[in-house]
Order: structure tokens, then C-alpha cells, then sequence
């Protein structure tokens, strides 16, 4: 099954999820935390009263209340930026070095390239008629789970957080997108909202799984970062490098690194679009 987490302190979430419960014939079964479980075929939603942030192993917590198994696990959730643009986002979780909003130190977690991917394509197919852009952003922030999860958001401040329609196609977007598997990649370098690497997953049949940007090369330094980054991602065999936006010795003693763990380091054009 595939688990939904909303969350009631999340006016984002909120919206989706009023939007979730009015677009599909849900069934109440049971209660997590004294609300409503919802099921609709191979989903379950719940919700929850804090901020997703902080709440390390969901997964575990609604497996142990529902005793069902989940594939992934999707946060619909706000997303807050200085800009002010209204961007619509999708991003693995997990940190990579300390946990300054949730999950733990070092730690990320499972990353669903193949479903996150497509999520992204779907949404930028299903909300080109908004005036919002749409991005992945580099893996950041908890809470930690086991299941591969990723979240799927409403930015960039208050004024944008109840925007109906936004809502609505991100709600089409969780409920409708297919899964279809492409060459998984891992990605390093660039700006937090990785406009290279939602390029990447646009114009190629690929996967793109967990992301570290400019700010999270230094945490590479430690092979067992890199390590962890190649497992939580299923040990794809591929890392693509945002090369123009880091220095060529950063570059190349990243490309080493992530080469003698048998990652081989690829440009747009070695793959097949």
C-alpha cells in the first residue's frame, strides 16, 4: 500500500487532504491518534497533529496500529522560501549531515526514485495551466522512516498554502501517478531546488533518487556519507554531477570517490533520452 501523511498544523496539507477526501470514495477504517484512517483501494491515509517533521518512524507507528505493509510513504506538506515563489515541489528526505528540522544525524532515508520521479513529470503535465513553478529540491530535512518516502508540496509562503487548485492537481497527482522505472541516478552539486537535476529527470528516462546540493558537498568528504547515499537509493550504478556549479577539485575528488565505489559519473549525453 502507499501511506499518506497529512498533517493538521499544516494549512498545505490540509488543503490536499480536502481535496484527497472529495475527489475519492474513501473508507474509514479504523483510527490513528484519534482521527479517521481512510482507505481507497491500495492507499491509507491518516493524519496527524504535529508537523511532519517531527515525527520519526510514521511508518512504523501506522503499521503497528493497521498491521499493513507500506511501499512508500508521501508527506503532502507546505513548503516555505524567502523568494515568495509560488513553486510546487517534490523531494526525498533524509540529512546529510546534522538534523537541524527532524530525522537524524547523518542518516537518510529510502528514497523512491522511480514513483518521486514520475510524481514530478505528472505534476508538471497535470499543473501547466498554474502560474507556479515546478522543481524537485535536493534531499533535505526528517522525519526518518524505513519506508522510501518523499514529499510533494505547496510553496512558497502563507498566501500560496491555501490555493485551491494547487491542491487539487498535487491531490491527482498522488492519487493517478504510475510508477514507471527508468536508470536510477544519484545527483550532487547546484542550488537547493536543483533546476539541472528536474532538467535531467525531464528530458531522460531516469530516476533520480537522492540529491545533495552545493551545501551538502562538504558531508561527502566521508565515504560512509556517500555510502549511505548509494544504499538509501537503491546502489545505483550512476551519479550525475551539476559540474559548472562547484569547483573543479571539489568536482574531481567526488567523481574519485563515488568512482571507487563503483559509481560511474555521467553527462546528459551518455544517456538515452
Amino acid at each position: 500500500m502507499r501511506l499518506i501523511v497529512t498533517s493538521k498544523e499544516d494549512i498545505a496539507s490540509m488543503n490536499i487532504r480536502e481535496h484527497l477526501l472529495r475527489g475519492w470514495s474513501w473508507k474509514e477504517s479504523g483510527e490513528f491518534e484519534n482521527s479517521p484512517i481512510y482507505t481507497f483501494q491500495d492507499f491509507l491515509m491518516i493524519m496527524i497533529k504535529d508537523i511532519h517533521l517531527d515525527r520519526d518512524h510514521i511508518d512504523r507507528q501506522v503499521r503497528d496500529v493497521t498491521s499493513k505493509e507500506f511501499e512508500v510513504a508521501i508527506f503532502a506538506s507546505r513548503h516555505r522560501a524567502e523568494s515568495k515563489i509560488p513553486t510546487l515541489t517534490v523531494h526525498p528526505i533524509g540529512n546529510f549531515s546534522k538534523s537541524d528540522f527532524g530525522g537524524l544525524d547523518g542518516s537518510l532515508v529510502r528514497a523512491s526514485p522511480h514513483l518521486m520521479t514520475c510524481s514530478l513529470r505528472t505534476l508538471r503535465e497535470k499543473a501547466a495551466d498554474l502560474e507556479f513553478d515546478i522543481s524537485f529540491e535536493t534531499t533535505h530535512h526528517g522525519p526518518y522512516l524505513e519506508t522510501p518516502s518523499f514529499f510533494i508540496e505547496i510553496g512558497s509562503d502563507e498566501s500560496f498554502w491555501t490555493h485551491q487548485k494547487a491542491a487539487e492537481k498535487i491531490a491527482e497527482v498522488i492519487m493517478g501517478t504510475e510508477e514507471r522505472r527508468g536508470e536510477v541516478v544519484l545527483c550532487a552539486g547546484g542550488g537547493h531546488y536543483a533546476p539541472r537535476f528536474t532538467d535531467l529527470a525531464m528530458e531522460n528516462d531516469v530516476s533520480i533518487a537522492h540529491m545533495a546540493a552545493n551545501y551538502a558537498l562538504d558531508a561527502l568528504a566521508d565515504e560512509d556519507v556517500i555510502k549511505e547515499m548509494i544504499a538509501k537509493s537503491g546502489n545505483p550504478k550512476m551519479v550525475y554531477f551539476h559540474r559548472k556549479s562547484m569547483p573543479k577539485p571539489k568536482y574531481r575528488a567526488l567523481e574519485e570517490k563515488f568512482a571507487a565505489l563503483g559509481i560511474e559519473s555521467i553527462r546528459t549525453g551518455d544517456l538515452d533520452r
